[in-house]
C-alpha cells in the first residue's frame, strides 16, 4: 500500500505536470465557406459575435474565392479570403468574438502575406475594445520580410526574438500561443501537426516576452497578394488522462486518511 505521504507527493506532481499530449477546446473558427464576392457582411463559422465588417473604407473589403488554402495534416474546407483591388490598394476585414484575456490561448491560421511589408501592413491584428493590442505578420523594419509577433505599435522586437525565419511571401501555417499568466507570446511557423503538442509545445520559432495581447476583435489588413484561411482560436484544457490520474490519487489519499482515522479511533 502506498503511504499517505508518498500519495500526496504523487498527487501534487500529477496536478502540476503538463501531460505528454495536450488538448485544446475550440473557441472560434472560420473556413470562409461562402460564395465568391466581398467578405464584408459574411457570417459563417462558429464562436463569433459579429459578421465580418469592412471598417477601413479607404481601401476595399477582402474578397472570398472558391478554393481553400491547404497544409499537410490540416483539415480544410470552403474557400479563403484574399486581397481585392480598390481604394488605396489595401484590403481589410475584421470580426469580433467574446473577449479573450486569460489562460493559454492559441491563434492558428494559414496566411500568405506578400513579399513586402510596411505602412502598417500586412498582418493579422488583435484589438480589445477598439484598441490595438498586438499582431502577427509584418510591418517593415529590419525583420519586415519575416512572419513576426508584433507589439501594440505593430513593431517586431528590436533584438529579433519575435521574428521567425518564415518568409511573408510564402504560404505558412502560423500558430501563436498567448500565455496571459506568463505574459508572453510564442510563435510556431509550419509545425508538423502530427506531433505538435498543444499542451506542452517545444521548439518555438519566435517569442515576445512581456506581450500577451487580449482581444475581442481580429483584423486582417493586407496589400496584394495577401490571403488568409482556416482561422482557429483554441484554449488549452487539462489532459483527460492527467485529470483521471489526479482523481485516482486523490481517492487513494482520502482512503489512507480514513484508515488512519479508524486506527486512531479503535
Amino acid at each position: 500500500m502506498v503511504s499517505f505521504r508518498v500519495a500526496l507527493i504523487a498527487l501534487a506532481a500529477v496536478l502540476v505536470s503538463p501531460g505528454s499530449r495536450g488538448q485544446v477546446a475550440l473557441v472560434a473558427d472560420e473556413e470562409f465557406d461562402y460564395i465568391t464576392g466581398a467578405l464584408n457582411g459574411r457570417n459563417g463559422g462558429t464562436g463569433w459575435s459579429t459578421p465580418w465588417a469592412w471598417t477601413y473604407t479607404s481601401g476595399a473589403s477582402l474578397a472570398v474565392v472558391g478554393s481553400g488554402l491547404s497544409y499537410s495534416g490540416l483539415s480544410t474546407g470552403g474557400g479563403h479570403a484574399t486581397w481585392s483591388s480598390g481604394g488605396n490598394g489595401l484590403s481589410e476585414a475584421s470580426r469580433s468574438l467574446p473577449l479573450v484575456n486569460s489562460g493559454v490561448v492559441y491563434v492558428q491560421f494559414l496566411g500568405q502575406f506578400g513579399a513586402t511589408s510596411g505602412g502598417g501592413t500586412p498582418n493579422l491584428r488583435f484589438l480589445a475594445n477598439g484598441t490595438l493590442t498586438g499582431g502577427l505578420g509584418g510591418n517593415g523594419g529590419t525583420y519586415g520580410e519575416f512572419v513576426s509577433i508584433l507589439d501594440t505599435g505593430l513593431n517586431a522586437a528590436s533584438n529579433g526574438s519575435s521574428s521567425s525565419s518564415a518568409s511573408l511571401a510564402n504560404l505558412n501555417l502560423i500558430v501563436a500561443r498567448i500565455d496571459y499568466a506568463a505574459n508572453e507570446t510564442r510563435l510556431w511557423t509550419n509545425p508538423n501537426l502530427a506531433t505538435f503538442d498543444y499542451g506542452n509545445p517545444t521548439g518555438h520559432n519566435a517569442i515576445y516576452t512581456g506581450l500577451a495581447p487580449a482581444f475581442d476583435t481580429l483584423m486582417f489588413i493586407t496589400r496584394s497578394p495577401g490571403a488568409i484561411d482556416e482561422i482557429s482560436i483554441y484554449t488549452a484544457v487539462p489532459e483527460p488522462a492527467t485529470s483521471a490520474a489526479a482523481m485516482a490519487l486523490a481517492a487513494m489519499v482520502a482512503f489512507g486518511a480514513r484508515k488512519r482515522l479508524r486506527r486512531r479511533a479503535g
